[in-house]
């Protein structure tokens, strides 16, 4: 470490911007120079640039520890895994004592992951230098429930997550629900979180549907963030919500889709690419049906079907491609698997936890703090 102090300055921050966040935080601790390029924001951008080709698989499951108590474990895989069959799996450890059992993941982008829980709150955090932040309280949803039958109530319906490339932010997008008495909804409203202000302010902008809400029909990609939702004519969409523009949008489902109640839909990215779900509710055998989106030069949308795997028996629902052949998947009892499409294999992996609790999504871990402020400006 003395040796990399006499290097030439250019040299030094090349090395430095391609170790892990993990050792960079301990780096700082030994130079003042060094605190200072870790903490600043173009460094943490060369930092990011250069991880893009280390990416981890974040996983979230719900597991019961030895005194009975239910948590969150997230943790971290590596792939591909190495020649010996091991598969490393490093647990993230939170610095505080927060009750993750009803943690959902909604977005995240550029090593930052955004959390909600059942108390409408909602976090963001950076896994990799164990960054936690809680946003400020919503400025739509209604602060305490009707005391009358016919009152008036609010709800969270969505939450997405991502990054603004023309403003260099990161937002939070918030649908809220508004309903009186028994069954009189009003028109939906939405909000929206800038980070570098730490504030709320409303948009006023139509929204598309109403969002189902569960984890595996939703995503963030590339300044988009989507959930499946279905409009109040009960058509299915999917509904997306732009972080620069600020603008919802519907786009069509296959529309092979149309009826299929009986079957499971979800999202995933494929080579880059978004990519649809379909496959059975029930059986001990299911296929998997894989249809990727295509956009034209005009914005419009269509499907294509791109391969069935399967069929596969005693697999549950996918959960991300980890590589163009490689889908980590959920299999019965809450074991986690491997298939390879190309060799047609499942591999079991040594991780469990409690059933349908399971969130995966491919990570870049980052430098990019999430406390915000005017100056944190990233260039990514």
């Amino acid at each position: 470490m003395a040796a990399l102090g006499h290097l030439p300055e250019e040299v030094m921050i090349e090395i430095l911007s391609r170790l892990p966040p993990e050792s960079l935080l301990r780096f700082k601790t030994v130079r003042k120079s060094w605190y200072a390029l870790i903490d600043n924001p173009k460094f943490a951008t060369k930092h990011f640039s250069n991880s893009l080709k280390h990416k981890h698989v974040l996983l979230k499951r719900l597991v019961t520890k030895n005194s009975g108590k239910k948590e969150n474990i997230f943790s971290f895989l590596k792939f591909p895994l190495p020649l010996d069959g091991s598969v490393p799996v490093f647990d993230v450890d939170w610095p505080f004592d927060e009750d993750f059992r009803y943690f959902e993941i909604r977005g995240h982008s550029h090593g930052l992951l955004c959390l909600t829980d059942l108390r409408r709150d909602i976090f963001l955090c950076n896994p990799a230098t164990r960054e936690f932040r809680k946003l400020p309280q919503s400025i739509l949803l209604l602060t305490e429930p009707p005391t009358e039958p016919d009152g008036y109530d609010s709800s969270t319906n969505a939450v997405g997550f991502g990054y603004d490339s023309k403003s260099k932010d990161f937002k939070v997008v918030r649908v809220v629900n508004f309903v009186e008495g028994p069954g009189y909804f009003h028109p939906p409203r939405a909000e929206i979180y800038d980070l570098s202000k730490d504030r709320w302010r409303e948009i006023e902008t139509p929204i598309c549907g109403h969002v189902f809400w569960a984890p595996s029909f939703e995503m963030y990609h590339e300044g988009t963030y989507y959930w499946w939702a279905d409009t109040d004519d009960k058509e299915e969409i999917i509904q997306s919500f732009d972080m620069s523009e600020e603008v919802f949008r519907r786009i069509p489902v296959p529309e092979s889709f149309e009826g299929e109640r009986e079957r499971y839909r979800s999202m995933g990215i494929l080579n880059g690419s978004i990519v649809l779900f379909h496959y059975p509710s029930r059986g001990d055998e299911r296929e998997f049906d894989i249809w990727g989106m295509e956009k034209d030069e005009f914005g419009g949308v269509s499907w294509s079907k791109l391969l069935t795997i399967g069929p596969l028996r005693g697999i549950e629902k996918p959960l991300v491609f980890v590589s163009s052949d490689e889908l980590l998947m959920e299999a019965n009892e809450g074991q986690i698997v491997l298939y390879n499409a190309r060799i047609q294999q499942l591999k079991e992996l040594p991780i469990k936890g409690h059933p349908a609790r399971f969130q995966a999504t491919l990570f870049v871990k980052s430098l990019v703090s999430v406390n915000g402020g005017n100056n944190l400006k990233y260039e990514i």
